[in-house]
């Protein structure tokens, strides 16, 4: 119940935040503060009674429509908890580097809805309203970046708004197939995503429309995360986008891929076949590759990133495949959880570096490896924090990146065999692009030409300084998390 109140007060601070002509930053800020807050408290006193065996907790339905099944159906598991607070970090995040002097006041009301949607889609067990709410994210991205994005935004945000309404198109004609065989097996209507997503009735389905079915879904969440090949909207959408929409872009958007992996299909795994999730094991591991080896050659650091932080959602990929192959129920808890440990690292740490390159941009007007260079000197604080999320993005222990991707390397071998030494390859050549762009950009001889230049405001130090404390607290004490993700795993497989 208290999800459903304070989603319900989202919704009308979303929708009254366009009443105000002034000041609506202020009033974004304090809004988002007051529901990551609040999420925070609800979560840790639910982490502290413990999820079971996957659970569902804060559970609500309403029925509006019961003879065709339609209901606004809500509950919390474990990991979408994590993913709660994720999102709410992410949209705080976004609120805050969202200048008033760079945006109107329209930029603050887009983000507050973006929340709204990415809230929606992680508490709905009705997929009616989860493809509601998954549409309603894709609404202001689309117009943060046609309205506030750079060079050919017109065409960029149209691609972008094009390629994931495709993926949104065949997640609703998968919806609708599960919702009419589930109901020629029990003559009951319903969009109850737990009635729904059962191997009783998934395999009940004639082969080539569950194929169908599968491919679906698999096409919505892989768009989103992205995975190769389903990914040309990225690189242009990530850099013509505003900061504040590239942080949605890499710690909301993604989220809503991994989501539907794990929260979504991962109950009928059995029915996937072995076919499916070699299927997702090569496209994890050929991303990873395609993606790092494509991030060497950029120059401009948000493009690079960019490209770094779909190469990370390919470690994504590779857990769910290789973790419902695996053998042992061991491993694979191990190996899944380590997939969703790192959907959540992931959006923390490209959140930490979008914010410092922005800071950055901000600062010397720059956003490549050569017309920066040497700018420790002159911003150190900065510099640290942007050398920070590098770090982090390229998986040093004791913070958040290592945890997932060590859990992942693990446990995948026993899947993959020597396949992992190609996974071994994508992680070298990452750690590699990541240090050329450190020592580029950071360190060296300083670019005169950048004249004098300021560090970080005690605003700007206090939004990197607590991400990077939550980066370092999971990779310190990465059970606050990952139990519960082990936990929630033990309830499905």
């Amino acid at each position: 119940m208290f999800i459903l109140i304070l989603f319900i007060i989202m919704v009308l601070a979303s929708l009254f935040s366009f009443a105000f002509t002034d000041r609506r930053r202020e009033y974004a800020l304090i809004a988002t503060a007051i529901f990551l807050i609040a999420t925070i408290v609800y979560s840790t006193l639910r982490f502290s009674t413990g999820y079971g065996s996957g659970g569902f907790r804060s559970e609500s339905v309403y029925n509006l429509a019961p003879s065709i099944g339609i209901a606004f159906s809500i509950g919390v598991s474990g990991f979408a908890d994590a993913l709660l607070i994720l999102s709410g970090i992410v949209i705080f995040i976004a609120a805050f580097i969202a200048g008033k002097h760079e945006f109107t006041q329209t930029m603050y009301s887009y983000i507050m809805i973006t929340e709204v949607g990415l809230y929606g889609i992680l508490i709905s067990r009705d997929f009616l309203f989860f493809y509601i709410f998954w549409e309603v994210v894709l609404i202001p991205v689309y117009f943060m970046v046609a309205q506030y994005g750079g060079r050919n935004k017109d065409h960029v945000s149209l691609k972008f708004f094009v390629y994931t309404h495709i993926g949104s198109v065949f997640l609703l004609l998968a919806i609708f197939t599960v919702y009419a065989y589930h109901y020629d097996a029990t003559g009951v209507f319903t969009f109850e995503i737990g009635a729904l997503m059962q191997s009783k009735y998934i395999d009940m389905i004639p082969t080539a429309l569950r194929y169908f079915a599968f491919f679906g879904f698999l096409f919505a969440f892989l768009v989103k995360m992205p995975s190769f090949p389903l990914h040309s909207w990225l690189p242009d959408t990530y850099e013509t986008s505003p900061y504040p929409g590239t942080v949605i872009l890499a710690g909301g958007l993604s989220l809503m891929g991994g989501y539907g992996l794990f929260g979504i299909l991962m109950p009928i795994y059995s029915s996937l076949g072995t076919g499916i999730l070699q299927l997702l094991v090569a496209l994890g591991i050929i991303s990873l590759l395609y993606f790092s080896f494509t991030a060497l050659i950029q120059k401009n650091l948000k493009r690079m990133m960019a490209f770094a932080s779909a190469g990370a959602m390919g470690f994504v990929t590779l857990s769910f495949g290789a973790g419902l192959l695996e053998g042992t129920k061991y491993t694979a808890s191990l190996e899944l959880a380590g997939g969703m440990f790192q959907i959540v690292a992931h959006g923390l740490i490209m959140a930490m570096i979008f914010t410092a390159l922005y800071f950055i941009k901000i600062s010397t007007g720059k956003e490549t490896t050569y017309g920066l260079g040497g700018i420790y000197r002159e911003v150190p604080m900065l510099s640290t924090f942007l050398l920070a999320g590098l770090l982090a993005s390229l998986g040093l222990p004791g913070l958040a990146g290592f945890i997932g991707e060590f859990s992942i390397l693990v446990g995948s071998f026993a899947a993959i065999g020597w396949l992992i030494l190609l996974v071994i390859l994508g992680m070298i050549v990452t750690a590699s692009y990541h240090i050329w762009a450190a020592q580029r950009s950071l360190y060296g001889p300083y670019n005169e030409n950048l004249g004098k230049i300021a560090d970080l405001t005690p605003s700007r130090f206090a939004i990197l300084i607590g991400t990077f404390a939550a980066i370092f607290i999971l990779g310190i004490v990465p059970n606050l998390i990952y139990g519960i993700l082990v936990s929630y795993v033990g309830g499905i497989i």
